[in-house]
C-alpha cells in the first residue's frame, strides 16, 4: 500500500453510503483513517461499513437525519465517543429536490435549503467546539458547480452557492484555532442515483456529455481524491478555498461557439 496519508486521523462522512460520500469514506480508510459513516439509509449504511471493514479498515454506522438539530446533536456526540476524536468532518449529504422556480411551493424550497445548506450549518456548529478544543480539525463540505453559474434546480442551487460563503466564513473565523474549512463544486458524477437519472431521459447523457471538454462524466472517486487531500496534512496552509472537480465544465465550452 501507498503511503497513509490519513494515518490515525478520525475522519465523519455525512451521506457516506453512497456515490462520492462512500468514495470517500472508502479512501480514507485506506489511507488509514478511523471513519464513521452518517447516513439517513440504515441498510446502505451498514453495508458501507461493513464493507470497509471487511477491506481490513475501521468504520462504523450512524444513522441519522441530519436536517433535524436533535439528531445532529446525538450523532455528533455518538462519533466523538465511537472515535475519541474528530479531526475530519465531510459535509456531504444532500441532493436536488425542486428544478423550475413557479413550479416550487415554498414548503418545497425550505426542504431544498435544510437538506443542502442548513443541515451543514448545524453539523458544523456541533462539531467545531471539540475540534476547537483538539486545536484545529479540517471541515470539508460538497456544493456544486450549480452554485458557481446558473444551471436551473432553483432551490438547490441557491443552497449550494450559500455554502461557499459559509464555508469562507467558517474558515476565516476559525483559522485562528487551527481549523480549516474548504469547499468542492464537482459537475455531474455519475453515481448509481444520477447515472440512473440521465439513463432515464432519453438523450441526456449524450447531450450533456458534449458539455464537458474531457468528454467523460466525473467518478465518485475523482470527488474523494480530492477530499483526501484536504482532510490530510499535506493541505496544511489551504483553507477557504473552493475546489473545482467538474472535467473543465466551468472553464466554458467549444459548444460556445458554435452558436
Amino acid at each position: 500500500m501507498s503511503e497513509l496519508r490519513l494515518q490515525d486521523k478520525r475522519a465523519v462522512v455525512t451521506g457516506g453510503a453512497s456515490g462520492i460520500g462512500l468514495a470517500t469514506a472508502s479512501v480514507f480508510s485506506r489511507h488509514g483513517a478511523h471513519v464513521v459513516i452518517v447516513d439517513i439509509d440504515e441498510n446502505a449504511g451498514q453495508a458501507a461499513a461493513e464493507a470497509i471493514r471487511a477491506a481490513g479498515g475501521k468504520a462504523e454506522f450512524l444513522p441519522a437525519d441530519i436536517t433535524d438539530v436533535d439528531q445532529v446533536s446525538a450523532v455528533v456526540s455518538s462519533a466523538a465517543t465511537a472515535l475519541g476524536r474528530i479531526d475530519v468532518w465531510m459535509n456531504n449529504a444532500g441532493k436536488s429536490l425542486t428544478e423550475d422556480l413557479l413550479d416550487i411551493e415554498p414548503d418545497q424550497w425550505q426542504s431544498d435549503l435544510n437538506l443542502n445548506l442548513t443541515s451543514h450549518y448545524l453539523c458544523t456548529r456541533a462539531v467545531l467546539p471539540m475540534m476547537i478544543r483538539a486545536g484545529g480539525g479540517s471541515v470539508i463540505n460538497t456544493s456544486s458547480v450549480n452554485g458557481l453559474w446558473a444551471i436551473g434546480e432553483f432551490g438547490y442551487s441557491a443552497a449550494k452557492a450559500a455554502l461557499i460563503s459559509f464555508t469562507k466564513n467558517v474558515a476565516v473565523t476559525y483559522g485562528c484555532h487551527g481549523i480549516r474549512a474548504n469547499v468542492i463544486c464537482p459537475g455531474t458524477i455519475d453515481t448509481e442515483r444520477g447515472g440512473a437519472y440521465w439513463d432515464a431521459k432519453a438523450g441526456s447523457k449524450e447531450k450533456l456529455l458534449k458539455w464537458y471538454p474531457l468528454g467523460r462524466l466525473g467518478r465518485p472517486e475523482d470527488v474523494a481524491s480530492m477530499a483526501l487531500y484536504l482532510a490530510s496534512d499535506e493541505s496544511s496552509f489551504v483553507t477557504g478555498a473552493t475546489m473545482v472537480i467538474d472535467g473543465g465544465l466551468t472553464a466554458g465550452s467549444q459548444l460556445f461557439g458554435t452558436l
